[in-house]
């Protein structure tokens, strides 16, 4: 755990504004102590597991943040529909699966749990 930034987590605004509100969170929420150049990668993940998470999951959508010092930050995106995600295909192979979470992230992963799923990714310092 970090001792400088706690654990946060939000509601997310279930609208076409989702993934802006998930950057101003993570502004709010950022620990710039440990990890100040994981932050680009940061923005574009949340952004993804959000829209991915008000466009097909089931409210209501939670953001998390955490930062776990010298191992990295988690985020995590939770809901209430159990189906893992639905992401777009990224690349020029339309074939392929890989996603943006996936080319960004250092792991990333999906918990079930009863009445929901969590998608979380993390990122390494």
């Amino acid at each position: 755990m970090c001792e400088w930034t706690p654990s946060a987590e939000s509601a997310v605004v279930e609208d076409r504004s989702a993934a802006r509100h998930a950057r101003r969170f993570l502004d709010d929420h950022w620990c710039v102590e440990h990890a100040a150049l994981l932050r680009g990668h940061a923005d574009l993940i949340a952004s993804e597991l959000v829209t991915e998470a008000v466009s097909h999951g089931t409210p209501p959508v939670v953001l998390r943040v955490d930062c776990e010092g010298a191992d990295g930050v988690v985020i995590e995106v939770s809901d209430r529909d159990p189906n893992g995600p639905r992401f777009q295909a990224v690349g020029p192979d339309e074939a392929h699966t890989t996603n943006l979470v996936e080319v960004l992230s250092d792991e990333w992963g999906v918990r079930t749990r009863p009445g929901g799923k969590t998608v979380w990714s993390r990122l390494v310092v």
